[in-house]
């Protein structure tokens, strides 16, 4: 417990020390009251933090899979608590609205309380996209710390060869991990954000825009969708460079700069991905130019600027839009489908991840050949690594448990708006962490209450369904395995 505490620590001090820049933010607005808020909130983080950090810096921190899990389920719970407060201060959302929107933040799921942004500050704004990105590293920690060394949700054969070929031995891999992964994702931010001050967009946006477009969040900066707001050609294809660099492998990426090129033959999974945002875009594209009944009204490149950006942004769970309820031309079942499976392993993106359905797909191949040749010699593999059976008895088990949770918070929703198809949209978006995929234009969303409308405990529901599809359910019930806790 003594390891747990100090590692709690330091990501709790980690999330106060990004209040500060923000309440730069609040000052720079004039809004002395929340910079002060925000400045007391961080002194607080900092000084609760800093105080079990100091106390148990010299202590044992070795950590075994269940002691590990109980981290990354504390560290969803508990930072978005913290985060919750500057909401509070600000008088803009009560408890539970507040706990809503950091939980929304932190898990990159990108929903909102909020209906409109014209009369929130800036420096609110600015908390809700850096609890993205938070969200995306944490993520990214999430994957390299706890389920891959566990062999959840990955094959441990990947995890492996990029530790060897990447981060260097076993000795201060932890710190390697913060250190290289760290540096890389905010070098990323930075391009991003650089880049879109240079095409037009003003400072402050791009910098929203970036945090949120690297974690794959969701969280706009403005009202109303990106190419209505800002008209910018160069923009769209910057922000949707890094949605695909958000969604996809930051094994892939390494061993990309790395010229690792038999690795990156092997390593399926991403190209997997690019091919479905390549597919999605040609049918968006056509279903776009179609719906709008001709190249008078819908020129064929804006066309295919829409549909390929619509594409990226439901593969990658990010939930930005050109226009309002592209996403929505195909027919709903199949939209969210696509936000269930989500993006690669390894990456900010949410979902069940493409290596799953990959994984039951080719376990489905097998099955049925095995019915026709029942003597045929077989070998299961994802690129060159065969998954185990431990793995795939890990696959079904989190799809399963998936859908039994998606079903009961389904019910929940249901019962308040009185619409299955809204519980059922607003359950997925929460899981799959794509929030903005509830609150676009379905056809019967006119009666459809916003998230801000729904009852406390619906409210609660659909926050701990954010944060369950970022901690992974094995993971969680590895964590309250209380017969571990009693040895």
């Amino acid at each position: 417990m003594t390891a747990i505490l100090y590692y709690l620590s330091i990501l709790l001090g980690a999330l106060g020390g990004l209040m500060l820049p923000t309440a730069l933010v609040a000052l720079s607005s004039g809004d002395t009251g929340l910079a002060e808020g925000f400045l007391l909130t961080s002194g607080l983080t900092g000084f609760l933090s800093g105080g079990v950090y100091f106390a148990l810096r010299g202590q044992e921190k070795e950590m075994v899979n269940q002691q590990t899990f109980l981290l990354c389920v504390l560290a969803w719970l508990v930072l978005p608590v913290a985060g919750a407060f500057p909401f509070v201060l600000s008088g803009q959302m009560d408890r539970v609205d507040a706990f809503f929107e950091a939980a929304s933040g932190i898990s990159t799921t990108g929903a909102t309380i909020l209906s409109t942004l014209e009369n929130v500050p800036k420096a609110i704004i600015f908390w809700r996209a850096i609890l993205q990105w938070f969200g995306g590293f944490l993520t990214l920690l999430s994957f390299l710390l706890v389920l891959a060394p566990s062999g959840v949700g990955v094959i441990r054969d990947t995890y492996s060869k990029f530790k060897e070929q990447s981060l260097g031995e076993e000795i201060g891999w932890t710190f390697n991990v913060l250190r290289q992964i760290g540096t890389a994702y905010g070098l990323v931010t930075l391009t991003l954000a650089i880049l879109l001050v240079l095409v037009g967009i003003p400072a402050f946006d791009a910098t929203c825009l970036a945090f949120s477009t690297i974690s794959t969040g969701g969280f706009m900066p403005v009202d109303g969708s990106i190419g209505e707001h800002y008209n910018n050609n160069r923009a769209e294809l910057i922000i949707a460079m890094g949605m695909v660099a958000g969604s996809s492998s930051i094994v892939w990426h390494r061993m990309a700069v790395r010229n690792k090129l038999r690795f990156l033959v092997e390593h399926r999974e991403s190209y997997i991905l690019f091919i479905l945002m390549l597919i999605a875009g040609l049918f968006y594209s056509i279903t776009l130019f179609q719906l709008a009944g001709g190249a008078s009204v819908l020129a064929p490149g804006a066309a295919l600027r829409q549909g390929f950006f619509a594409a990226v942004s439901l593969i990658s769970t990010t939930g930005f839009e050109l226009r309002h309820a592209d996403v929505t031309v195909f027919p709903g079942l199949l939209v969210i489908s696509i936000a269930m499976v989500g993006a690669t392993s390894f990456s900010t993106s949410g979902g069940l991840k493409i290596y799953r359905m990959v994984a039951l797909f080719m376990q489905l191949i097998s099955e049925v050949s095995r019915l026709v040749h029942p003597n045929k010699i077989r070998k299961g593999w994802i690129g060159q690594t065969k998954p185990t059976i431990q793995f795939m008895v890990g696959v079904w088990t989190s799809l399963l448990l998936s859908i039994i949770l998606i079903a009961v918070v389904t019910g929940m929703v249901t019962i308040n708006t009185g619409y299955l198809e809204a519980g059922l949209i607003a359950t997925i978006s929460s899981f799959a962490n794509i929030g903005p995929l509830y609150s676009t234009s379905w056809v019967p969303t006119a009666d459809w209450p916003s998230y801000f409308e729904m009852e406390p405990i619906v409210k609660y529901a659909l926050a701990g369904t954010m944060l369950i599809g970022r901690v992974e359910i094995v993971v969680l019930l590895g964590a309250l395995n209380f017969k571990f806790w009693y040895r």
